[in-house]
C-alpha cells in the first residue's frame, strides 16, 4: 500500500532537488516581499482594529475580551488570512516554477514571478476562503473544549493542575483529546478534498469561491491515497528537518557543556554552529515546501503539460555562487534579526536584576528564605505577589489557593491568619524549609528595608479583592519603604488605579501577550514575556522612556540574548547567575555577544535545570 505514496514522495523530493536553485531564490525573494508588503499590511490591520477598541494596545485579559467582540473576531480573521496568505504565496511561486520546468524544460525563477504576481489578490481571496472553512470546522470543537475546562478545571488554581496533573486534569485532557481527534479527522477529510483548489485557481482560472467544490469533485475517491502520501511527505520532511537540527544542536550542546559559562569561548564555537544550521535550515525548508508543491501539482494533473517530461539542463555555476553568497548573508541576518544594535555596542547599560518570587531557583518561592537569598545575591529588586486574606491582611502568595504549594485547597481570600500559620509552604521544595509560612507584605518589606534591594510588588487579582491597592499603599507608607518600592500588574485597570492612588509611585504593566503599541499605555515600565521581546518593542519602549523588563529568564544564553536586545531588566529565578553573566559580558566584544544571541535563537541552552513555574 505504501509503494505508490513512497514513490510519489520520492519523485517530488527529486524534482524539488532538481529545481533547488530557482526554488531557493524564490524562497529568498518571497521573504523580502513578505517583509516589504505583507508585514506592513498586517501591522496596519492590527492598528486599525485596535484603534476601534479605544486603546493604543491590548494585553492579556483585554485581548481575550476583544477577540470575542465582533470587531475583534473579524480583525483576527483578517490577520490570520494574511498570515495564511504568506505560506500560500510561497508555495504558489514554487508551483509556477515547477510548471514552467515541465512546459518549457527550463528552470527559471522569473517564471514564478510572471505567473503569480498578477494573481496576488486572487491568492489572498483563496486564503481568506480557506481560513473561513477551517474556522467553521474548528470553532465548535474549541468551544466544547472550553466548556470542559470550565466544568472540570476551575475548582483550584490552574497552576496546581498544570504542576500536579490530578485525576480531574487527566480526565479533562482525555475528553479534550478525543474531541481534538474528532476535529482533526473532519479537518483532514476536508483538506484532502480541497487539495488541488490552489492549482485550479492559479493555472486553470477557476474562481476562488468555486475552487473548493471543483477540487472536491476531482479528488473523489482519492482522499485516502492523498492522505497517506502527505503523511509520508510529512514524515520525510520531519526527518529532514530534525536530523540536521539534532546534529547541529547536539554538537553545540556538547560544546556548551564542555565550555560551561565561559561566554568568550562559547561565542566562538556557536558562531560555527549557527552558520551551519542557518544554511541547512534554508535548504531543507525550501526542499520540503517544493516537494509539497510538486505533489499537489501532480494531483492537479500538471495543467497544460500533457505528454511533456522534465529535461535536466546543465546547472549554471555563476547562479549557484551568487545564490549561495546571498543565502549566507540572508541566513545570518535572518537569524540575527532579533538582535538589536545593542549587541554591537560596548558594555551593557544599567541592567536591573529582579529576583522572581525571590531566589526561587534555590529556595521555595515567595518565602522569607527566598527573599533573604535574593537580597544576599544583591538583586536590584525582590519581586513578590500580593493578595488579601480573609481578615484583610496583605499576604505574599501567587496562586489563588495552596494546592500547588501544600496540597491544601483553601482559597487565599478565605484564609485567616491562624489557618495560614498551619500551612507549610516550604516542604515541597525541601524538608529543611518545613518551617516556612506565607509571609505578609509587611514582613517582606521590613526584611528588604535598607538592604540595598528594592521590592517589586505584583498585584494579583482573582476577583475577590476589596481594597488591595489602598492596603498595599498604606503598608508601604507605614514601613517607610516608598523609595524602595515599585508595583506592577497584569490587569491594566489596576495599574491605572494604583497610579491614580499614588502618582509618585513607579507602576508598571505586566504582559504575557499583547497587540498594538504597548509602550503608549499608561504605565511607567513594561514587564513582558521573554518571547515578546523584539528589537521593535525594545526600541519603541526606549523612545517612550519606559524601561522594559523580561520574564522569566534563567538560562545564561537567554540572559545574554535579552541583554543584547537592550532590555533594562531580567526577571529571573537565579539572581546570582544573572550577576555572573553580567560580569562576564563586560569583557565580551560586540561580535561575541551577537553570536551568543544567535545560539539562543537556535534553542541552545547552557543549563538544563527544570523550573516548576515560570509564570509572572
Amino acid at each position: 500500500m505504501l509503494n505508490m505514496p513512497l514513490r510519489a514522495v520520492g519523485d517530488a523530493f527529486h524534482e524539488a532537488w532538481r529545481l533547488r536553485w530557482p526554488f531557493l531564490l524564490s524562497h529568498l525573494v518571497f521573504s523580502l516581499v513578505v517583509a516589504a508588503v505583507l508585514a506592513p499590511a498586517l501591522a496596519l490591520t492590527l492598528r486599525l482594529a485596535i484603534a476601534l477598541s479605544g486603546k493604543p494596545a491590548l494585553s492579556d485579559f483585554d485581548i481575550a475580551m476583544f477577540l470575542v467582540s465582533p470587531v475583534g473576531f473579524v480583525a483576527a480573521l483578517v490577520v490570520a488570512s494574511l498570515l495564511l496568505s504568506t505560506y500560500v504565496l510561497d508555495i504558489s511561486f514554487m508551483m509556477a516554477i515547477a510548471l514552467d520546468a515541465r512546459r518549457n524544460r527550463q528552470r527559471r525563477f522569473e517564471a514564478g514571478v510572471a505567473a503569480i504576481v498578477p494573481k496576488f489578490f486572487r491568492i489572498v481571496g483563496f486564503a481568506w476562503r480557506l481560513l473561513l472553512r477551517i474556522v467553521a470546522i474548528v470553532a465548535p470543537f474549541v468551544l466544547l473544549s472550553l466548556v470542559v475546562v470550565q466544568h472540570r478545571l476551575t475548582e483550584y488554581d490552574i497552576n496546581y493542575y498544570l504542576a500536579e496533573h490530578p485525576p480531574e486534569f487527566v480526565q479533562a485532557a482525555v475528553l479534550i483529546g478525543v474531541m481534538m481527534l474528532a476535529m482533526l479527522a473532519l479537518l483532514v477529510r476536508s483538506l484532502m478534498g480541497w487539495a488541488v483548489a490552489l492549482p485550479l485557481v492559479l493555472f486553470e482560472d477557476v474562481a476562488p469561491r468555486d475552487s473548493f467544490g471543483e477540487s472536491a469533485r476531482r479528488m473523489a475517491g482519492q482522499r485516502l491515497d492523498l492522505f497517506v502520501t502527505l503523511l509520508v511527505w510529512a514524515g520525510v520532511s520531519l526527518i529532514a528537518v530534525a536530523v540536521p537540527f539534532a546534529i547541529v544542536s547536539g554538537g553545540a550542546g556538547l560544546a556548551a557543556d564542555a565550555i560551561g559559562l565561559n561566554l568568550t569561548r562559547l561565542a566562538a564555537v556557536l558562531f560555527v554552529f549557527a552558520g551551519i544550521w542557518a544554511l541547512l535550515n534554508l535548504l531543507v525548508t525550501t526542499l520540503t515546501t517544493g516537494a509539497l508543491a510538486d505533489l499537489l501539482m501532480e494531483r492537479a494533473g500538471w495543467p497544460g503539460t500533457a505528454g511533456i517530461t522534465p529535461n535536466v539542463e546543465k546547472e549554471r555555476g555563476t547562479l549557484r555562487l551568487a545564490l549561495f553568497v546571498g543565502l549566507v548573508v540572508a541566513a545570518v541576518f535572518g537569524i540575527g534579526g532579533g538582535v538589536d544594535l545593542a549587541a554591537r555596542r560596548g558594555a551593557d547599560g544599567e541592567v536591573d536584576i529582579i529576583a522572581h518570587r525571590g531566589a526561587a531557583g534555590l529556595r521555595p518561592e515567595n518565602t522569607m528564605a527566598s527573599f533573604a537569598l535574593a537580597i544576599e545575591d544583591e538583586a536590584t529588586w525582590v519581586e513578590l505577589d500580593v493578595q488579601e486574606s480573609a481578615d484583610g491582611e496583605v499576604i505574599v502568595v501567587h496562586d489563588s489557593d495552596f494546592m500547588k504549594l501544600a496540597g491544601n485547597p483553601l482559597k487565599v481570600w478565605d484564609a485567616t491568619s491562624d489557618e495560614l500559620a498551619e500551612i507549610d509552604i516550604g516542604s515541597w521544595f525541601g524538608s529543611e524549609y518545613s518551617g516556612e509560612r506565607t509571609p505578609t507584605l509587611r514582613q517582606a518589606l521590613e526584611l528588604a528595608k535598607d538592604s540595598g534591594s528594592g521590592v517589586l510588588i505584583e498585584l494579583k487579582y482573582y476577583g475577590h479583592d476589596e481594597m488591595l491597592e489602598q492596603r498595599v499603599a498604606d503598608i508601604v507608607a507605614e514601613t517607610g519603604m516608598e523609595d524602595q518600592v515599585e508595583a506592577m500588574s497584569l490587569k491594566y485597570e489596576a495599574v491605572q488605579k494604583m497610579k491614580a492612588l499614588r502618582p509618585d509611585w513607579t507602576v508598571g504593566l505586566l504582559a504575557a501577550q499583547s497587540v498594538g503599541r504597548l509602550w503608549e499605555l499608561e504605565a511607567d515600565f513594561l514587564a513582558v514575556n521573554m518571547a515578546m521581546a523584539t528589537p521593535y518593542l525594545v526600541r519603541n519602549a526606549r523612545e517612550a522612556g519606559k524601561p522594559l523588563y523580561v520574564w522569566t529568564v534563567n538560562d545564561p544564553l537567554a540572559m545574554s540574548h535579552m541583554l543584547s536586545l537592550g532590555v533594562n531588566g531580567l526577571i529571573t529565578d537565579e539572581p546570582a547567575l544573572a550577576r555572573e553573566v553580567l560580569a562576564q559580558r563586560a569583557s565580551l566584544g560586540g561580535a561575541e555577544r551577537l553570536v551568543l544571541a544567535l545560539g539562543n535563537r537556535l534553542g541552545l541552552s547552557v543549563d538544563d535545570k527544570v523550573y516548576r513555574d515560570g509564570s509572572p
